[in-house]
């Protein structure tokens, strides 16, 4: 059954686990993506666990985006730097709670390779040997390729947290054949490697495991969505899903997140509790997605239908709403027939809108700033 939250959101615990792991995508926006039948492994794990349907990356930008997940920050604008750098990240957070970790990339050629390139392995793709605390000792060695990875799954010997990269002839960064080979590269590339993954004791019932499908950002000179109410100035509509015994089954979440979302609640799940890096440090968690929801403290908000209040009407429609939270309202959308019509930065609405006759499908939708989603609906027939 599929879960949807279309109603307040849910203040949820973030479990324990000892096995996360995140995946890596390259630049597909996620109508490209979801429901694409090119990749049907992929949206088979969709439907597995949980899926972030407002997800929005930060900005435009490879590493950028790599560093806003392991970083919860912008730290440079150079794809093609050599530096290395000194800053609170998911790394240090992970030693100092005595947790393991590995950096898995594809093509890499060696473990502790420091280059920029080699083949189709693309270092900006790769974020955690970019820190001081593995690029400048020993733990760079836990840079190694995914070949190792596959040993690991065989051998019971995974880290606690992982890094996985595919090179950029699997991850859909490298498309000279077009979008529907690119994409069927990437879902057999899955198959085969994350396939294995899934079927380790961390993920079977009782276990502790979370996969992460993580997306950098949308399609590039097309996608520069924020959020669904602002649709330019960031890196687009993307892509993030979590797997696992303790994540919940079909689930499909409407909350606004972004990629300091991921690393604040890769970081709780391997029990910090106290600080986290950057933006993370006050950007919510994606407890939702976990079976251990509680009722409790759930934010209150609604939307309130005022026109039309007759169901049987004249076009133009007269449509009007207000939207109440306990946080500031920050817009306003009419969707008819599922396609948005109208929208408004404002808790109220007031607007005519010329519909066909016959039956039609009426949906106010509001958001507020911390980004809970509140909606109503109603069925008019146009005479």
């Amino acid at each position: 059954m599929l879960l949807l939250m279309s109603a307040p959101l849910l203040s949820a615990q973030v479990p324990r686990s000892k096995h996360v792991y995140i995946v890596a995508e390259e630049n597909h926006s996620y109508e490209t993506i979801v429901g694409s039948s090119n990749m049907p492994y992929l949206n088979s794990l969709l439907k597995k666990g949980a899926l972030a349907t407002q997800f929005y990356a930060n900005q435009h930008g490879s590493l950028e985006n790599y560093f806003w997940v392991t970083a919860g920050q912008k730290i440079t604008d150079n794809n093609s730097t050599t530096s290395v750098f000194n800053v609170d990240n998911i790394e240090r957070h992970l030693l100092s709670h005595g947790r393991t970790f590995k950096s898995y990339a594809q093509s890499l050629p060696y473990a502790g390779y420091t280059g920029l390139t080699w083949g189709a392995y693309l270092k900006r793709h790769a974020p955690l040997i970019y820190f001081t605390d593995m690029a400048d000792s020993s733990l760079k060695f836990d840079h190694v390729s995914t070949s190792v990875m596959a040993k690991d799954i065989v051998d019971q010997t995974l880290p606690n947290f992982a890094f996985i990269t595919p090179d950029g002839n699997h991850d859909m960064h490298n498309c000279p054949n077009g979008l529907a080979a690119c994409e069927q590269t990437a879902d057999t590339w899955l198959k085969d490697n994350i396939g294995p993954l899934l079927a380790s004791p961390e993920f079977q019932p009782g276990g502790d495991g979370v996969l992460i499908i993580w997306s950098d950002e949308g399609n590039l000179s097309s996608d520069n969505r924020c959020s669904a109410t602002v649709l330019t100035g960031c890196g687009g509509r993307i892509v993030v899903a979590m797997i696992g015994p303790e994540v919940k089954v079909d689930y499909r979440s409407i909350r606004t997140y972004h990629h300091q979302s991921v690393l604040r609640t890769m970081l709780e799940l391997e029990g910090d509790e106290t600080s986290f890096p950057g933006a993370a440090a006050t950007a919510p968690d994606m407890g939702e997605f976990f079976k251990s929801t509680s009722p409790t403290d759930s934010p209150v908000g609604s939307v309130t239908i005022l026109a039309p209040t007759s169901s049987t009407v004249s076009s133009p429609v007269n449509m009007q709403a207000n939207a109440t939270s306990a946080n500031a309202i920050t817009a306003m959308r009419i969707y008819v027939d599922g396609k948005d019509v109208y929208t408004t930065s404002a808790s109220h609405l007031d607007t005519n809108i010329a519909l066909a006759r016959g039956g039609h499908s009426l949906t106010f939708q509001a958001w507020d700033s911390k980004g809970n989603v509140f909606k109503a609906s109603k069925a008019i027939t146009v005479e």
